[in-house]
This record gives structure tokens, C-alpha cells and sequence, in this order.
């Protein structure tokens, strides 16, 4: 039987209006025109394909059902782009929710325009814009994945080549992954996983951008099992990474992962087997290794609710006025979280600033610096935390400051002209070493440690250099406001 594609009534698409007619022969296919291969186990699902070659297009595909597949092609001739497209996959009306659905789009060129909807489960679209082209710019992505409690075990992709471009990927309930590639200057990638009314999570989101000046934004929240990853690594300078995590379970078992690396791109997938660089090797050894192309004026910020979450940070960027900037912040139980910066790299980068702000019990932080002028921040408040830090250079500061009752600080520099200060507030110890062996002369280096009785009250002591000139506490991710790309279809 011949799949009836348009009902009845006339479909209004861009000003034209399309209507079946009783009676008329299947047309003939144009010449050279390309079968479509059904990617269904369901002879009867709905396939197509759209192709489009100049400036201004649009393409509109609305399916309902399960196991659709859908692909638009739109090359910008010898114009710029400018071309939209829009493609709704969806399941039986009164359900709402579409299964194992595909959409493709590619659009070549600039300013061109794509969202993509998919209302269901194991559904996967995937974008592609620029296409090889590095003179592409402007160009815009938008994937949702989801809608009511049908929605798990979804997976997006966005690549986009030039500059100036945004991506945007939403995805809600469990198991689903985001996965955006940008290469230019002044991107923006955005990608949002929401646990939603069920509670659950495992999602994965990773983000990698090569250029200067853009920006990478995750937001895992509403989790009640954890278990979300989020990933984000950058190769440039100037460039912005924010991770916002959080689950609502109680048990340690509930954690999530984040990852940021900003400079070389073979850094992260070199670490993220470390546990946490050996607890900082050790206390010491930041060691120098083979340069790597760094990263300079880099900010990455990670926030995380919850319990028994983990983050690790790294910068690798050793320009004598690197400047990177790392923030972290976890509120809940037997969280870690762990900064390294300049870890390979010239010796005499200097300049970056590490921020760290734990509340909860049974925490651990950690910072390890290479270089010089660097500055390490660490705040806990509760009891049985940990806090370690490293630096191997000149004129480096650590400050720690604790409240609480049987918390640690372990802490050691290598060079001359270093400095360090401890405030305890309770029942703690320390460990505290300076001019370790490092084949230097070495010398200038102080020391200053407050310790208050057990069970003490915060008195107000105000540790200097917190501002560190970047610290906002601002850790919401933009939000995700999508204009009509094609108005009046």
C-alpha cells in the first residue's frame, strides 16, 4: 500500500500550500535523483531527504511515528548561506514520544540556521555546519532531545568549522550524550542535561574547541542517581570553560565527574586516569615534562551540589604572563577537587590563580602550580577535610583557610621568595615545607600559621589576595533561548 505523505487538507509550508489530489500517478523521480535508504527495522517508517543548493533556503520536516529518519543537505552556492533548517521528529499524537529516530542536517557557508526536535527515546541527530570551511561565521545549532518522562538514552552532535558560531543542545531525563566540536574563534557551545521529574541521571556532555576567545558552558543538574560526566577541553587563548553539576542523592556512590583542560588537547586524555596526579605527587615534583602549546588568559569555573562529586582542572599554559584562572566550588560530603596548572611546561610561566571553596565533611582539595607569581586559594568549612597544595617556582603564595574540627593541611614549595599562610580554626594539624632540594639557591621564603583552639568560633581573620581579580561566585549557565528560525513556515 503507497504511504500516504500529506493529508487531506493543504500543508502551508513558506508561503506555498501543498494539497493531495485523488486519482494521480506516483510522478516520475527526476533524473539523477538519489533513492532513500530506510534506516528502519519498520518497512513502513517514514524516510527523506532534502537538498538545496544557494542562498536563503528552507527546509521544514515534521514526522510522526517511530523509527524516522531524516537528512537535509544545503550548500551555499556562491553566496554566503543564509539557509534555515527545521526538523520536528515526533511519536503517535496522543503519546507524544518518538523512538529511535535519525536527523542529519549539513548547511555549508555562513549564517544559517539549524534546530532539530526530537520528543522521545534512543533518538540521535546530528548538525554539521561550515563543512571544512574556515571562512565560515555565524552560523547557529539547536538540538532538544525529550519531552515529558519519554526521553532517555538520546545522542547529539554539533560540529561547526569557522568563527562566531553557536551550538546548543538540550537534553532531558536519563542516559542521554551531547558531544559539540567547534574550530575558529568566538564560538559559544552550550549544553544542558536535565534530569527532570524522574530524578535520575547519567548523562555525558563533552565540549572541544580549538581557537581563541570562546566559550564552553555544561549544566548537568537534578540528578537523584549522579553518575553524569561532563568534559570540556580547549586549545587557545582567552578562551572560557564553565561546569555546573548537581545530584540530589545521598549516598557517595551518587557522584558525578567534571573535567576541564584548557591548552594542549593530548593533556586531558593523559590525565584523566591519573587519580587526581597521584594525590598531587605526593605533595611535590610539579613537574616540568616537553612543552606543550598552552594556554593563555584561560578561565574555567566548576560548580558541583551534592555528594562524593569529583572535578579536576588543568591549564597548561607557561607564557610569562599566562594568567589562567581556575575556580571550584562543591557543597555537600566527600567531594574532591583538584587544580593543575602549568604542570608541563616552561618553568618561568607565571601569573595563574587558583581558587577553591569546599563546604561539607570529609572533602579533599588540591592545587599544584608550576611557574612563578601564582597565587592558591583553599576554603573549607566542616570537618575531616583535607587541603594540599604544591608550587615549584618563585614568589607563589598558598593561602589556606579552615573552619571546622580535625581537618589537615599538607602544603610545600620549591623555590625562593615563596609564601605561605594557614588558618585553622578547631582541631587540626599541618604540614608545612619550604626549599625543598630543587638544585637552586634558595632563600626568602616565609611562612605564617593561626591556629585556634577545638571547637573554636570564626574570628573574623581575613586572609589577603582572595579576590584574585576574577572570582564572581556566578556559576548559572546562560539560558537557552531559542529564536524562530524560520518564521511564518
Amino acid at each position: 500500500m503507497k504511504k500516504v505523505i500529506l493529508g487531506a487538507a493543504a500543508l502551508m509550508f513558506c508561503g506555498f500550500a501543498f494539497a493531495q489530489r485523488g486519482g494521480v500517478e506516483t510522478p516520475t523521480a527526476p533524473t539523477g535523483a538519489e533513492t532513500i535508504t530506510n534506516l528502519s527495522v519498520d518497512p513502513n517508517a517514514n524516510t527523506g531527504q532534502s537538498t538545496q543548493t544557494g542562498d536563503n533556503n528552507r527546509v521544514q520536516v515534521l514526522q510522526v511515528g517511530t523509527s524516522q529518519s531524516a537528512s537535509t543537505y544545503q550548500g551555499n552556492g556562491s553566496g554566503i548561506g543564509g539557509n534555515l533548517a527545521l526538523i520536528t521528529q515526533v511519536g503517535a499524537i496522543q503519546t507524544t514520544s518518538g523512538v529511535r529516530n535519525d536527523a542529519e542536517v549539513h548547511q555549508m557557508g555562513s549564517e544559517n540556521k539549524s534546530i532539530t526536535d526530537q520528543q522521545g527515546d534512543y533518538n540521535e541527530a546530528l548538525t554539521n555546519q561550515g563543512m571544512n570551511d574556515d571562512g565560515s561565521s555565524n552560523n547557529f545549532a539547536w538540538i532538544r532531545q525529550g519531552t515529558n518522562e519519554q526521553a532517555q538514552d538520546n545522542m547529539a552532535e554539533v560540529n561547526q568549522d569557522g568563527d562566531n558560531n553557536v551550538a546548543k543542545t538540550l537534553q532531558t531525563f536519563d542516559g542521554s550524550s551531547a558531544l559539540i566540536n567547534q574550530v575558529g574563534d568566538g564560538n559559544m557551545a552550550f549544553s544542558k542535561q536535565n534530569a527532570g521529574a524522574n530524578l535520575t541521571g547519567g548523562h555525558q556532555s563533552e565540549i572541544w574547541q580549538q581557537g581563541d576567545e570562546n566559550k564552553a558552558f555544561q549544566d548537568q543538574k537534578r540528578g537523584n542517581d549522579g553518575n553524569n560526566s561532563a568534559l570540556i577541553a580547549q586549545i587557545g587563548d582567552g578562551n572560557e570553560a564553565q561546569q555546573t553539576q548537581e545530584n540530589t542523592g545521598g549516598a557517595a556512590a551518587a557522584q558525578n565527574e567534571a573535567f576541564i583542560s584548557q591548552g594542549d588537547g593530548t593533556i586531558a586524555s593523559d590525565l584523566t586516569t591519573s587519580i587526581y596526579f597521584g594525590r598531587l605527587t605526593s605533595i611535590d615534583d610539579i613537574q616540568n615534562g616537553s612543552y606543550n602549546p598552552g594556554s593563555t588568559d584561560g578561565r574555567a569555573f566548576q560548580n558541583q551540589l551534592g555528594v562524593g562529586n569529583n572535578a579536576e582542572l588543568y591549564q597548561n599554559g607557561d607564557a610569562t604572563n599566562g594568567s589562567n584562572y581556575s575556580e571550584q566550588n562543591q557543597t555537600g560530603d566527600d567531594n574532591a577537587a583538584y587544580v593543575i596548572q602549568n604542570l608541563f611546561g616552561n618553568p618561568n610561566g607565571s601569573g595563574n590563580s587558583a581558587w577553591q571553596d569546599q563546604t561539607g565533611n570529609g572533602n579533599q582539595a588540591g592545587i599544584a602550580q608550576n611557574g612563578n607569581t601564582h597565587k592558591a586559594y583553599q576554603f573549607q568549612d566542616g570537618n575531616d577535610n583535607i587541603a594540599m597544595s604544591t608550587q615549584r617556582g618563585e614568589c607563589n603564595q598558598v593561602n589556606t583557610h579552615q573552619l571546622g574540627d580535625d581537618n589537615y593541611v599538607q602544603t610545600a614549595q620549591r623555590g625562593m621568595d615563596n609564601g605561605i599562610l594557614v588558618v585553622q580554626d578547631g582541631g587540626h594539624s599541618y604540614s608545612v615545607q619550604q626549599n625543598l632540594t630543587d638544585g637552586m639557591p634558595n632563600g626568602g621564603n616565609s611562612v605564617n600559621v593561626l591556629q585556634l583552639n577545638p571547637n573554636g568560633t570564626d574570628p573574623g581573620i581575613i586572609c589577603d589576595f582572595p579576590d584574585m581579580d576574577t572570582h564572581t561566585g556566578n556559576y548559572g549557565t546562560p539560558g537557552l533561548v531559542i529564536d524562530d528560525v524560520c518564521p511564518g513556515c
